[in-house]
């Protein structure tokens, strides 16, 4: 199980690191189907549901994994961690 604390933690490294990383912006975008400006909404105030949508793209590839892990310190087997405990669901 994971708690909102880590969760959110995750989800604003990830957006530090999408921020410093333009092409996956796009990335991002393409294969969401968000517009910039929703994204712009969402990250000002992550809801459970996009903290695990953003975890979900950044596992999507090891080389974004590897990535993200190298620049914000997470250890990626501990995002792996997280992104199979969220396919169960986040709790209420």
């Amino acid at each position: 199980m994971i708690d909102r604390k880590s969760l959110d933690l995750v989800a604003q490294a990830i957006l530090d690191h999408l921020l410093r990383n333009p092409d996956l912006i796009g990335a991002l975008v393409a294969e969401s189907g968000l517009l910039p400006g929703d994204l712009r909404g969402l990250a000002a105030d992550p809801t459970p549901a996009f903290a695990t949508a953003l975890v979900d793209f950044i596992c999507a590839s090891d080389e974004r994994l590897t990535g993200f892990a190298a620049e914000s310190g997470w250890p990626p087997l501990k995002v792996a961690q997280m992104r199979e405990a969220l396919s169960c669901g986040f709790p209420d």
